[in-house]
């Protein structure tokens, strides 16, 4: 009995070596790449270098750039009953530091119609994920912002069973750090450069019902990786419009050791602002490279799949001032469902 994550893994590269786990979510940490926010997922996953909120999560260095607080809360459903939900705070302490407090729960709560060899019935069991972020920005002049966050992460699994009962093996990571630039070129044009999960580890301790000499014990290593991201902003009709890109490079290894088989992602979308109270968000996202494209086109473009995306945000002023509610939906990475995420900001 085993829960397939099903996230992708995404990175540039260099190495023909052809390791098929790596595009399915091989890699430790995948269920942490899927879109936060349902603005980010409007946009497939482009929001590095100027997201509208959960600041702490994308971009820790705008935190100071802050003009009031920020509280936001939503959830999501994804392809096949996996499930999202988050919280965050945010605010600026005068002169020149912001800080923010974020907490993000993934995971599947309902692992159903469970057998063993002898095809005995269990009861259901769960995933659970949840992963928080402390995260402090400083503003260093007019252009450039730094900051970064400290992560702390949990997780549960189902991991055996015996006379009809289902263990769970859970882990704690604390420690990983991500770190963020921030340059504003002009008031159109804004770029960052991040480091993310440096030293993200996780040690799981594996039981065996039947042989205690059986306990196998795991380290999990979230691959490194560098984000860089750009926001352009323009007119359509008269009305702004928002260009973001992004390109995440992951680093298996997540150490100073040149990466096995590093790979990339590219994602990129738009927002556009319709009226004054009403949005618009579109987006293509998850396009791999990797050393396949020329090493062995073949491969690469038999497993070739993209995100399309889509969303809107709409201002409830009439209910509070300062705050809206966003909706995003994509397709899957495999296109084997709808990813939906609802949430409602306040800035106050």
């Amino acid at each position: 009995m085993a829960y397939r994550f099903r996230g992708t893994v995404m990175m540039i590269g260099v190495s023909a070596t052809i390791l098929a786990a790596s595009m399915t979510g091989g890699e430790g940490g995948a269920y942490l790449r899927y879109p936060s926010g349902a603005a980010a997922l409007g946009t497939a996953g482009a929001n590095a270098a100027s997201p509208s909120y959960l600041l702490s999560w994308w971009n820790p260095s705008l935190l100071c750039l802050l003009e009031k607080r920020s509280v936001a809360f939503g959830g999501g459903i994804r392809a096949f009953g996996q499930s999202d939900g988050f919280g965050a705070l945010e605010f600026k302490v005068p002169p020149r530091v912001g800080m923010g407090l974020f907490l993000l729960y993934r995971g599947d709560p309902f692992l159903n119609n469970l057998y063993d060899e002898n095809e005995n019935s269990y009861p259901s069991a769960a995933y659970t994920t949840f992963t928080g972020k402390i995260a402090l920005s400083y503003y260093i002049n007019r252009r450039l912002t730094a900051g970064g966050s400290i992560a702390i992460r949990y997780v549960s699994m189902p991991s055996g069973f015996s006379d009809g009962k289902i263990a769970s093996t859970s882990t704690t990571g604390i420690g990983s750090f991500d770190f963020a630039l921030t340059w504003q070129q002009s008031k159109k044009l804004m770029l960052t450069a991040q480091i993310r999960d440096l030293g993200a580890t996780m040690d799981w301790n594996f039981s065996s019902y039947y042989y205690s000499d059986f306990n196998v014990p795991s380290q999990d290593v979230i691959p490194l990786s560098l984000l860089l991201g750009s926001s352009y902003t323009a007119t359509l009709l008269e009305r702004s419009l928002i260009w973001n890109t992004d390109l995440r490079c992951y680093f298996p290894d997540n150490s100073s050791k040149p990466a096995r088989r590093p790979q990339a992602s590219l994602s990129s979308g738009c927002e556009w602002q319709y009226r004054d109270n009403l949005s618009f968000r579109l987006g293509l996202g998850d396009i791999l490279f990797n050393g396949d494209i020329t090493a062995d086109s073949h491969t690469y473009w038999n497993t070739f799949s993209f995100r399309l995306a889509g969303g809107v945000s709409y201002e409830l002023s009439k209910v509070r001032k300062g705050m809206r509610l966003n909706y995003g939906c994509s397709t899957d990475k495999v296109w084997a469902g709808v990813d939906q995420q609802v949430d409602i900001t306040w800035q106050f």
